[in-house]
């Protein structure tokens, strides 16, 4: 799934102002939807080592934002720091160094962060929008917005031109329907074409979603309603930005068939932009995912 368009408009949506970036493939087709007022992935900050976490070989950071970072002590490279204070310790207390958010938070938890050797190939502008054109979008990707914000030089100089939107008989949040996408996402149930459905149940500790027949039964195999799931759930996973454990209640096939679902399965979820691992079935015959956390969700 290339990223061969990418919208950035605003809008009301439950009487929630709402900056967002869209982004669509070659079919015309949603993957992506970033809520611009929350994200921070791509941010460039000074960080100060706050703690290091010796059980875990990893640190947590200030960043002169006066957010909170973690990251692992693999990344850091010691002869790029700002300030270090001891020669023996790979890092310590104090210590400066640059970084780059490259997870949004969930909760309260901290931002996940890589290490930069310096801050020299960032602009002070340079924000998610830049990190996304850089990290995900097809070289002829065709950028459309009618934010003014976005419209400027530091973009029109990069790989990637941005189009202004100016009819001003429909707005660019009305032509691409975004109310309606949004209602969509925010709904438990996702109807697939074979008159079956998803219902995606998040919780606490882990995603539910559950496959239904409903209108379907005996229309197609169980199998084929299956693999159907799957192919909405990989794009259902993204667009929701789901993150964590995920419990997948299919419907009832052979042995042999869950481990042709199983192939199906990554090959599905191959070219998602977050890490999908699939760890096979339970003595339930339910199918067990996790998916490794990138953008926030939009939370509305």
């Amino acid at each position: 799934m290339i990223v061969k368009k990418i919208v950035i408009t605003s809008g009301i949506y439950k009487d929630q102002e709402l900056r967002l970036l869209v982004s669509f493939d070659e079919n015309n087709k949603p993957l992506d939807l970033i809520n611009l007022n929350i994200t921070k992935i791509g941010e460039v900050h000074i960080a100060t080592v706050e703690k290091v976490l010796n059980d875990i070989d990893a640190c947590i950071v200030k960043m002169d934002s006066g957010d909170k970072g973690f990251i692992e002590n693999k990344k850091l490279r010691p002869d790029f720091f700002i300030e270090k204070h001891s020669e023996k310790k790979l890092v310590c207390q104090s210590d400066k160094f640059y970084v780059q958010i490259s997870q949004d938070r969930k909760g309260v938890k901290p931002y996940s962060c890589n290490f930069i050797e310096s801050d020299s190939k960032f602009s002070s502008t340079y924000g998610f929008i830049n990190y996304y054109f850089d990290k995900y979008t097809d070289k002829d990707c065709e950028i459309i917005t009618d934010i003014e914000d976005y419209i400027i030089q530091e973009f029109n100089d990069s790989k990637i031109s941005i189009r202004k939107y100016e009819d001003e008989d429909i707005s660019l949040w009305n032509l691409y329907g975004l109310s309606g996408l949004l209602d969509k996402i925010s709904s438990k149930v996702v109807h697939l074409k074979s008159g079956a459905n998803l219902i995606i149940e998040p919780t606490e500790a882990m995603t539910i979603v559950d496959v239904n027949s409903s209108k379907n039964y005996g229309k197609s195999t169980p199998l084929e309603t299956n693999v159907e799931a799957l192919e909405e759930l990989s794009r259902q996973l993204r667009l929701r930005s789901i993150s964590g454990i995920i419990i997948l209640d299919l419907l009832k096939i052979s042995k042999k068939q869950e481990e042709m679902l199983i192939e199906d399965a990554k090959d599905l979820f191959k070219n998602d932009i977050s890490i999908i691992q699939i760890h096979g079935f339970t003595n339930l015959g339910l199918l067990e995912l996790t998916r490794s956390r990138c953008f926030a969700p939009i939370n509305i």
